[in-house]
């Protein structure tokens, strides 16, 4: 268990707090790309409990900038995108991607006031199909872009399965993708026999774990036992700070999952594959069809436009409200669930354990090892960071790549 203390630290995530000021060291995933049109319309988004709105500019550079405009605090979101920066309608007051005022209408021509104006803006770029940002102190000298390998594959060899939001906080929903011994639970299907859109099945239920501290995260191998003679083995990556990485398949594919903190109570969920040396193939558009098989890994449908909110595309149909379209008739017959997906299935475990559980009620048993591996390498970082030391995983010019090893092959 943790005391109540460090559960404090590693779920607090905005201004000013431990986890927030250790997050605000890394570039973070907010959108697809394509969600950002050159002088296309703004979008709100929310990262690390802070309000901002996204736009990309008539040169096609993106850009993240505080929603109160500096003037009077009127919404950014309705801000016109106008020849490279976005003018605030309420007095026509313009800001560059940097946050500087570039233009104030509404003052004399002679007056230099709009020089003394700067929002708060964050550096952004696109990079691997995303668009990420960087919130931290070094808006001049960020660290570098991640070196994921599939951040620099042709766009044809990457599959950028779905994108959704879960109802709680960030640790819930990473804890839950790092714990192996769920699988065959809680995503497994009751009989061997029957179709893989059931779920998995393993008859070794209770893996035996081996952990490796890496200076950019853990690696862990789970042992099960098959039939005599043979053993399973599943390995599995977490990277700094909300990044996991799973097996390659039989044929060379290669999962992974970030989880981006909103704030304290809610975390986007992104899910993708890659193969390091062929084409895609088939259809590599978002998976929103719960029903379509062997697609059984995506959030389902979304809810329309949620106006008014933060990330408006990318509420989920399925939710607590209807239990996550659970059916009992499947769960007695096919699978410990009902629940359609893989990914709704975790949602209906880590949602209702509240938007933040009070892990001091926990009671973390062997196969938990690398839970409480990851919580020690997040609060140690935490320590480095507030220390003044670099974060670990960080790419900074001139410096060796972390990750240039990590890739995972069948």
């Amino acid at each position: 268990m943790l005391s109540q203390k460090d559960n404090e630290q590693l779920t607090r995530v905005g201004p000013g707090t431990l986890m927030g000021d250790l997050m605000r060291q890394y570039w973070l995933p907010v959108l697809y790309t394509w969600e950002l049109e050159a002088d296309g319309a703004p979008k709100r988004v929310r990262v690390l409990g802070e309000n901002l709105i996204a736009w990309r500019t008539t040169s096609g550079a993106p850009g993240f900038m505080q929603e109160a405009c500096p003037h009077r605090g009127a919404s950014m979101f309705f801000g016109r995108n106008d020849e490279d920066g976005l003018r605030c309608v309420y007095h026509g007051w313009k800001f560059d991607t940097e946050g500087q005022c570039v233009d104030m209408p509404n003052e004399p021509a002679e007056s230099n006031f709009k020089h003394k104006i700067k929002a708060a803006a964050y550096a952004a770029a696109d990079w691997g199909g995303i668009t990420w940002v960087y919130m931290g102190p070094r808006q001049a000298t960020p660290p570098g872009l991640p070196e994921f390998e599939w951040c620099k594959l042709p766009e044809e060899q990457v599959h950028h399965a779905y994108k959704g939001i879960y109802h709680c906080n960030w640790m819930q929903t990473l804890e839950g993708d790092i714990d192996t011994s769920h699988l065959y639970f809680l995503h497994g299907r009751l009989n061997a026999d029957d179709p893989a859109q059931y779920g998995v099945f393993h008859k070794d239920k209770a893996p035996r774990l081996e952990i490796v501290e890496t200076e950019y995260g853990v690696l862990y191998g789970a042992k099960r036992e098959e039939e005599e003679g043979k053993t399973y083995w599943r390995t599995t990556q977490y990277l700094m700070p909300i990044f996991t990485m799973f097996p390659g398949t039989e044929d060379g594919f290669v999962p992974s999952h970030m989880y981006t903190p909103i704030d304290d109570n809610l975390t986007m969920h992104w899910g993708l594959r890659w193969h390091p040396s062929r084409t895609m193939p088939g259809n590599r558009k978002l998976v929103q069809d719960i029903h379509k098989v062997p697609d059984l890994n995506g959030m389902g449908p979304m809810k329309p436009k949620q106006h008014g909110r933060p990330f408006a595309d990318w509420w989920c149909v399925a939710e607590l409200g209807n239990d996550f379209l659970m059916d009992r008739e499947v769960q007695k017959t096919k699978n410990y669930t009902g629940i359609p997906t893989i990914r709704l299935q975790d949602a209906a475990v880590i949602v209702t354990m509240g938007a933040i559980y009070d892990r001091t009620q926990e009671h973390l048993g062997s196969s938990d090892v690398v839970i409480a591996a990851v919580r020690r390498a997040l609060l140690k970082a935490i320590e480095q960071v507030q220390a003044g030391q670099e974060a670990p995983g960080l790419l900074r010019a001139g410096s060796p790549n972390p990750f240039e090893n990590f890739v995972c092959t069948s």
